[in-house]
């Protein structure tokens, strides 16, 4: 987190409240950087590995298709990058998703954050040429942090439509109101954005590359949800069935009493039974790094090899 933010008192502070920017940040690039996309584009990526948006709209992603001739061994449509490459040129914003699960550095930052967050981390790069406006205004339903990698980015960043937001809805512009925020962002820097904050980025006389790192969190509407399991668990009048229709009693009387009832299990649950600690994301302890193969190889031994294809040994005593 601390290659996120240059103080995590303000981020405590801030946290699903307001944005904030923090700057002076140390390098990046041996995470992502331009030379990382680069690289990617031209490796071969399937096509839904990939978009472009031009003022604001997503183009075909056919545009960018790779020609794989007549006979190609495999149907994956897969990405080209001489083509990316050129309408990037014309303009295009290119965003690169799911990086962690095609870049080992940033799969390894992802399993760090995880790890010291508890939260799922995934990441997507946006590379805009100059003067140029990638998506339009819009709001995620996951907190984000904006890390500025390359060139300049203006960022405007208004307050939400609807506070904590559970779907994605097309912004009204005109609904917005005044930015909160009006901020320009320079390699180094980073903006942290609550879910459901309305934002949008514009390039400057210069291009840029940032990487959107989102925080899957924990909402107190699933920790509530374990709550509720836990109590009806612990107490038996809790599984009560409610009195049939027929009955001539005051349902609002009878919801009040039973929430009542509720409150005070809540308050007296045994926490050590809870299995909130459960909701926090587990992310895999080795992510896939650079050299990992060449190591593996070095480790193999001929002798202890087993076939994964043989079925399992039959114990002797086993029944029939």
């Amino acid at each position: 987190m601390r290659r996120l933010v240059d103080d995590l008192g303000v981020l405590q502070g801030a946290w699903e409240r307001e944005p904030f920017v923090s700057t002076g940040l140390d390098d990046f690039s041996d995470v992502f950087s331009l030379e990382s996309a680069e690289r990617l584009i031209h490796s071969g990526l399937p096509l839904t590995a990939l978009r472009l948006f031009r003022d604001g709209r997503q183009l075909p992603s056919e545009l960018m298709l790779r020609n794989r001739g007549s006979s190609p061994r495999s149907r994956e449509k897969l990405a080209d990058g001489t083509k990316i490459t050129d309408l990037v040129a014309e303009g295009a914003t290119l965003t690169l998703e799911e990086l962690h699960t095609h870049c080992p550095e940033v799969a390894a930052f992802s399993a760090e954050l995880a790890r010291e967050t508890g939260f799922e981390v995934d990441c997507t790069a946006f590379l805009t040429p100059p003067q140029a406006r990638g998506v339009a205004p819009h709001f995620d339903l996951i907190g984000i942090f904006l890390r500025q990698l390359h060139g300049s980015k203006r960022w405007r960043i208004s307050a939400p439509v609807r506070r904590f937001p559970n779907r994605v809805e097309p912004v009204d512009p005109a609904a917005t109101g005044e930015p909160l925020l009006d901020v320009v962002l320079k390699e180094g820097d980073c903006l942290y954005l609550p879910h459901g904050f309305v934002h949008v980025g514009d390039t400057t006389d210069e291009p840029s590359l940032h990487l959107s790192i989102g925080l899957h969190g924990v909402s107190w509407e699933k920790v509530f949800r374990r709550l509720l399991a836990a109590a009806t668990e612990q107490f038996e009048e809790l599984r009560q069935a409610i009195p049939p229709a027929f009955l001539d009693l005051d349902p609002a009387a009878l919801y009040r009493e039973r929430a009542e009832l509720l409150a005070a299990h809540l308050t007296g649950l045994d926490w050590s039974r809870v299995p909130v600690d459960a909701l926090r994301f587990r992310q895999p302890q080795v992510p896939r790094i650079l050299g990992s193969l060449t190591a593996a190889l070095a480790r193999s031994d001929p002798a202890t090899r087993s076939d994964p294809t043989a079925a399992p040994e039959r114990r002797s005593d086993a029944a029939p």
